[in-house]
């Protein structure tokens, strides 16, 4: 994994388990979501509460407003749960909930009711809702005013039984879901594995592969998901399939032109060794010379078609003109010994987008050929235009029926006697596919010699 992408996914156990990668990316989410289920929850169940008490401590003024004529004048404080006929249980309920409510009821100015503990609170409060803290923490009143009577009511409660109840909504709904978690990220691990089997299957039958064995994997009764792999798969095996066989063919085919020139060699050495003048011995190495300059040239043509089978270096801008003058001049010494002549014209400044290295490749291979099969004392023309080059020489030419025959490895024209392997036209073949370039072929307007037409791409 690249350092530049997120860092969750750089660190190796992330890259190695899919199964793992896929349990975070189901279970963190679904934590999330529960996460936020808590404190919506929480965040509702607070509103709820408040809403409810605050409608409470409403009904309780009003409660105590219904009844205010059946107030006495005399101030008095209602407190403790003396002189009530309740069991212990409900004496007990009465005295835990009483301490968390508190009321004072006012008249014409002074405190006639009221519960116990309330004197802290002082004056009046103002009319409806309104919250103050003692010693026994925080409380919220709701207080009716009834100016016509002159008369104030005031119920109160404290906050902390509101903070409790929302608390144990809260953890009575946290609790199940923190519960339910480490049982719902087994089930979810339960069911990855098992999604994964047929990965896991499929995995397998490719690892038992033999390395000679390309056949292409059955893909009908795999899962759709798998489908897509195993057809990526297949293709590559094709691939392979195909780049051995081209390989097996091109090492026989050379093993075989080989033989040839090292077997002439071979021949030419005993002679020389045989020679039994030195006229025939500077013979002899004369023609050792050649052959060895024949051996060296196909295993150079050879390296070449290897090199070509990488990729290709990206394409730029190249001057025509100066890529064929480099082209001539690599050969100009063979063309000089058999008195061929070059002809260079038209547009100077024609251009092309195409890779230099390749270029030279596929003009040189064309040039080369030219001088070896045109006649001695001819000359090579060569017409530049934007975006093309034209070669022609005078040599005997290609029947149209073999024009495509002959760009294929080893393929040599019938009846030709030019000294050659066969891979020339190769060669110029796979470096113009590379670079963008199209090779056509042609019979020249006088019916002479062979035309080539190079057209690169725009």
């Amino acid at each position: 994994m690249a350092p530049s992408q997120s860092s969750h996914l750089s660190a190796p156990g992330w890259r190695r388990s899919l199964s793992t990668r896929l349990l975070a990316g189901v279970l963190l989410p679904t934590v999330a979501i529960m996460i936020f289920i808590g404190v919506s929850a929480n965040m509702s169940a607070r509103f709820e509460i408040n809403e409810v008490y605050d409608a409470q401590l409403a009904t309780a003024a009003n409660f105590l407003r219904y009844y205010k004529d059946d107030i006495r004048t005399a101030p008095s404080v209602v407190s403790g749960t003396s002189g009530l006929a309740l069991n212990p249980a409900a004496r007990g309920g009465l005295t835990e909930y009483s301490r968390w409510r508190r009321f004072r009821v006012w008249r014409q100015g002074k405190l006639v009711l009221a519960s116990g503990d309330v004197s802290a609170l002082g004056a009046p409060l103002p009319a409806g809702y309104s919250d103050l803290t003692d010693a026994q923490g925080q409380w919220r009143f709701f207080t009716v005013y009834m100016p016509e009577t002159q008369e104030i009511i005031e119920a109160g409660e404290n906050v902390r039984a509101r903070g409790e109840l929302i608390e144990r909504v809260f953890w009575g709904l946290i609790l199940p879901l923190s519960l339910a978690l480490p049982l719902l990220g087994l089930a979810i691990w339960r069911g990855i594995i098992w999604g994964l089997k047929d990965l896991r299957m499929f995995a397998a039958s490719v690892r038992e592969r033999s390395a000679d064995n390309l056949t292409p994997i059955d893909t009908e009764n795999a899962p759709t998901e798998l489908q897509v792999l195993s057809t990526s798969i297949n293709g590559l095996l094709k691939t392979v399939s195909i780049s051995l066989e081209q390989e097996r063919l091109f090492t026989d085919n050379a093993a075989h032109e080989l033989r040839t020139p090292l077997a002439a060699i071979r021949t030419q050495t005993e002679v020389v060794t045989g020679a039994r003048s030195a006229k025939e011995r500077s013979a002899a190495l004369v023609e050792l010379t050649k052959g060895v300059d024949r051996a060296a040239r196909l295993m150079d043509q050879l390296l070449t078609l290897a090199r070509l089978r990488q990729n290709a270096p990206p394409v730029m801008q190249i001057s025509l003109q100066q890529a064929v003058s480099d082209a001539v001049r690599d050969l100009y010494s063979e063309a000089l010994l058999r008195s061929i002549g070059f002809n260079i014209g038209g547009d100077p400044n024609g251009n092309a987008s195409a890779n230099p290295a390749l270029v030279g490749v596929i003009l040189r291979n064309l040039i080369d050929n030219a001088i070896k099969y045109a006649p001695e004392n001819s000359d090579i023309d060569i017409d530049i235009s934007q975006g093309r080059i034209v070669l022609r020489d005078r040599g005997p030419g290609i029947p149209e029926d073999e024009r495509e025959k002959v760009f294929a490895r080893f393929y040599r024209v019938k009846g030709t006697r030019v000294q050659g392997s066969g891979l020339g036209l190769a060669i110029v073949r796979i470096a113009a596919t590379q670079t963008g370039v199209d090779v056509r072929l042609f019979t020249p307007n006088d019916g002479v010699g062979l035309g080539v037409c190079l057209r690169f791409s725009a």
